[in-house]
């Protein structure tokens, strides 16, 4: 079976050249007065355009580290000032490209010339005293996280917070909120969502006459149509990253399973709910007509196989749409298929001040900013991710950007099926465990039976 590995993004080089020429900087290795390379050289050593090298010099150049010397070239002019702020911020990488962050971030210190923003990559080990560590050691003033990642640094209600609390914001869908909150205080600032969804081939839908999928639709609907969408060799009708954590569980979340600790407070795993659920995942995934035998490492991987058109439906969030702008086929999106009931899981990613932080005022004007009606608005029209405020969310209006789905405002529809991964009663840490056990399952090594008693014992 063939891999796919995906490449760095414009984006990510373009991030990985500004925090390199700032580090020298920082560190003293290129000296104030000194010449940084060419952009000719920068180009070639960042394998960026030019175009994108000059966009990054740029953000240098607000910042106070460089300053462009007509004609001749640009001069290091040191770490910037002094009573300039600076907010260390942690992020997950992709949304570099997903939400076009750094041009958020740029237009913010636009507004407040005396808070700069330092973005560094944000680990989030499963544990918090290692999550602690992490922030600690990189200083981190204000982060990006997920529910997942929330979880785990706050899921114990009786250990002290880590995060400083927020003021809830008008506007913002409240049942995005609901999820941040610990103690009644709100500790996350509701940011992007997604739910999952199916994303679908329109011209093989047309190519084989087939009615395009709707919120009627069962995985049943999906496998007939799926099949003769398929020609057996390099097209298939289905494909999805079962390895990821939002999409396994949802099988697991479509038929009703709710963990549950027995009198000596381990979980039990032999219950024909839990069972039933993961044989139909897998019979979908070793259907051959249906599915190809491909091994993905990642939701990117799945991202290209579809604009390759070697599959005809992927299970996606909103985000992973951004990839598939540039697709040279019609495509839509369509609410989830459902096993026993109709409902999907919920992705959400907000905003947190580390309680640690001595620049907490700055964090909060920077976190009021990039929840505010301007970034919002621009996350709406410059990409495929759904906001959290709800005006900018349900925004309509002539579309700057193309390649937008015609039923983007689906998320509108269907949210009464939304549900976080809480729903099925386990944390999200023991995940992975479950996970990593399912492989030799879901690889043919080993019976469910056998599996799920491994993952009973390594639970318990």
């Amino acid at each position: 079976m063939k891999t796919y590995q995906p490449k760095t993004t414009p984006k990510t080089r373009l991030h990985r050249m500004v925090t390199t020429l700032r580090d020298e900087i920082d560190t003293g290795k290129r000296k104030q007065g000194e010449f940084i390379p060419s952009e000719l050289n920068l180009c070639e050593q960042f394998e960026l355009s030019r175009s994108s090298v000059r966009k990054g010099l740029e953000t240098l150049v607000a910042e106070g580290y460089i300053v462009k010397v007509e004609r001749v070239g640009t001069k290091v002019l040191g770490r910037p000032r002094t009573d300039a702020i600076t907010l260390v911020f942690g992020i997950y990488s992709s949304l570099l490209d997903e939400v076009n962050l750094q041009e958020l971030v740029n237009d913010f210190q636009l507004e407040y010339p005396n808070i700069r923003i330092e973005m560094v990559d944000h680990l989030f080990p499963n544990n918090r005293p290692a999550i602690i560590s992490h922030t600690q050691a990189k200083g981190i003033d204000v982060l990006l996280t997920n529910a997942y990642h929330f979880e785990t640094m706050e899921g114990a209600v009786q250990e002290a917070s880590m995060l400083a609390p927020l003021e809830r914001k008008e506007g913002i869908y409240p049942f995005l909120s609901s999820h941040f909150t610990k103690n009644g205080a709100l500790l996350v600032q509701p940011f992007l969502f997604s739910p999952v969804i199916l994303c679908y081939n329109k011209d093989h839908f047309r190519e084989k006459g087939l009615s395009e999928p709707d919120s009627s639709w069962t995985w049943e609907e999906v496998r007939q149509a799926g099949k003769r969408l398929s020609n057996g060799s390099d097209r298939y009708g289905l494909y999805f990253h079962v390895l990821s954590d939002n999409r396994w569980p949802l099988f697991l979340l479509q038929n009703g399973v709710k963990f549950r600790k027995n009198g000596q407070g381990t979980y039990q795993l032999d219950d024909p709910n839990i069972k039933e659920s993961l044989q139909y995942c897998m019979s979908l995934m070793n259907d051959r007509e249906l599915f190809p035998a491909y091994l993905s490492e990642s939701n990117t991987d799945v991202e290209a196989l579809f604009l390759k058109q070697n599959v005809s439906m992927i299970v996606v969030t909103y985000n992973s749409l951004n990839a598939l702008r540039g697709a040279s086929f019609a495509y839509d999106i369509a609410p989830l298929p459902y096993y026993r009931e109709p409902k999907t899981l919920l992705s959400v990613i907000g905003l947190a001040i580390n309680r640690e932080s001595k620049q907490q005022t700055a964090a909060k004007l920077f976190i009021d900013y990039m929840t505010s009606p301007k970034a919002q608005l621009s996350i709406r029209k410059q990409t495929l991710n759904i906001p959290a405020l709800r005006s900018a969310a349900e925004w309509t209006g002539e579309e700057p950007i193309a390649g937008r789905p015609s039923r983007f405002h689906l998320f509108r529809e269907i949210m009464p099926t939304f549900r976080f991964f809480t729903e099925l009663g386990i944390p999200f840490s023991q995940f992975s465990i479950m996970r990593d056990e399912l492989k030799f399952y879901w690889a043919g090594l080993d019976s469910l039976d056998n599996v799920l008693m491994q993952i009973e014992d390594k639970l318990t």
